[in-house]
């Protein structure tokens, strides 16, 4: 339920703000007037449901990019930090490295409520482990925790929180969001409350939009154009840069948005994207890299994709396999041992299938390639399969349109087969039920492992000037 520019404030809650907010010594940023909805309505008394029972507050803020979310959610965490209550609070993230990232609320909160500017008497420590924490002198707690899939929500369990902060809670699994309600805690008199600060865009959109943007729990549009701390006509030029899916999400904030296919990329930027051989093979080679695919049942090909990363930055499709017959064996053991000879290959990711079938299917490729492991040191990995493959997909799709991610020519007949890799991208799409009527896209999904691999091992930083050879 979308909730207008202005609300209701009572002098309680006018003094509630002022001493919890403004006289707070952690919270080094004010918020301007927008901001100021979403966290008096999470401070609000709790109300009654129909059957008896108190219900959290609970709201939805965001829209488009740069609306304040990080530092709305940073003033929501510290704003029972300093109070004489036992305060517990807990901010989530999808994964670890954005939750303790640069600009993140863990690093907002380190320099406000750590920072050298504080006295002795109210300097907070903090953790930086697997679980980052906040402590303030007075024993109240922030907590960081990731939940990358649905398992993670176990990690609710025999814990209990005040405020539960979701930094990003449309790229949150939904089982996650849906299953925080129970570690609510109820034991002060701070009332009980979920912040879901987010774009649209992530896999539990249609989940938030549901309950939030179109159903009865409050939604405060907060973005670029309400945020008076920012250049929004620069902002907008930045906006206008972005592809036009992140369009539909960053500028316009549209919730309702539904990517199809045919969205991530056209078939002339895949085809711009080839690069001759004679244009790439005198440059130095800094990481090679492969994502695996292995054939399920049906139609399904095992696939393997060869990425090299070049001393320019560039990262090229250099080599790939595709068997669909029942024994790819040697195909795959020869493209492993050529890419050890030619490029130095360091790893290998295998898609896992669920269920426990993943662990022994790892172990019988691990005996396939056993003596080029123990002979040049190579790491053969499974790697966790993304529900969406239109999801995966995507941040291979905007690297070829920003120049970063090239294609071989001489792969140009089998890129361009029917039913292989440019087709794939034109149909993959994030409605299930189409994807089922479909050849599954493992091509694709064996170029976003080793896309994938690549980005843990090296920043994504290109000199264009470079790679125009």
């Amino acid at each position: 339920m979308l909730i207008e520019n202005k609300v209701l404030i009572t002098d309680k809650e006018q003094l509630l703000l002022q001493k919890s907010i403004v006289e707070n010594p952690y919270c080094l940023y004010k918020p301007y007037p927008k901001q100021l909805i979403p966290i008096i309505l999470a401070n609000r008394e709790e109300k009654y449901a129909e059957d008896g029972t108190k219900k959290p507050n609970t709201v939805l803020a965001g829209a488009g990019g740069y609306g304040g979310k990080t530092f709305l959610g940073s003033m929501l965490s510290v704003q029972y930090l300093p109070t004489d209550e036992d305060y517990t609070c807990l901010v989530t993230r999808r994964n670890h490295a954005e939750l303790v990232d640069t600009n993140s609320i863990w690093d907002n909160l380190v320099d406000w409520c750590c920072g050298e500017h504080l006295s002795e008497d109210i300097k907070c420590d903090f953790k930086q482990s697997i679980t980052p924490q906040i402590i303030a002198p007075n024993g109240n707690t922030i907590y960081f925790k990731s939940f990358d899939r649905d398992e993670k929500k176990q990690k609710f369990k025999s814990a209990s929180y005040d405020r539960i902060v979701n930094d990003e809670a449309s790229e949150l699994p939904e089982a996650v969001l849906r299953f925080q309600y129970r570690s609510m805690r109820n034991t002060t008199q701070i009332p009980r409350s979920i912040i879901n600060l987010s774009n649209p865009g992530g896999d539990s959109t249609e989940y938030l939009v549901n309950e939030f943007v179109d159903g009865p729990k409050p939604y405060i549009a907060l973005d670029w154009r309400d945020n008076p701390h920012i250049d929004r006509a620069a902002y907008e030029g930045s906006l206008n840069e972005l592809d036009y899916i992140d369009q539909q999400y960053q500028k316009y904030g549209n919730w309702h948005y539904r990517p199809s296919a045919g969205d991530l990329i056209n078939l002339a930027q895949l085809t711009g994207a080839y690069i001759d051989v004679e244009d790439y093979i005198e440059r130095e080679v800094f990481f090679c890299t492969m994502g695996l695919d292995t054939a399920g049942t049906g139609r399904d090909n095992t696939v393997a994709m060869n990425l090299i990363r070049l001393d320019n930055g560039l990262t090229v499709l250099n080599d790939m396999v595709v068997d669909g017959s029942a024994y790819p064996e040697d195909n795959i053991y020869d493209i492993a041992e050529k890419q050890i000879l030619e490029n130095n290959l360091y790893n290998m990711d295998f898609e896992e299938e669920p269920g426990g079938d993943s662990v022994y299917a790892l172990r019988y490729w691990e005996e396939v390639l056993g003596d080029l492991i123990s002979k040049y040191g190579i790491d053969v990995n499974g790697v966790p399969a993304i529900k969406s493959k239109y999801t995966r997909a995507r941040p291979v799709a905007k690297a070829i349109i920003k120049g970063e991610l090239r294609f071989s020519s001489h792969l140009k007949e089998e890129l361009e087969r029917k039913d292989g890799l440019f087709d794939q991208f034109m149909y993959v799409s994030p409605n299930p039920e189409e994807m089922k009527k479909r050849k599954s896209p493992d091509e694709l999904d064996a170029l976003g492992y080793a896309w994938n691999s690549l980005q843990e091992n090296f920043s994504n930083t290109v000199d264009l000037e470079l790679i125009e050879l």
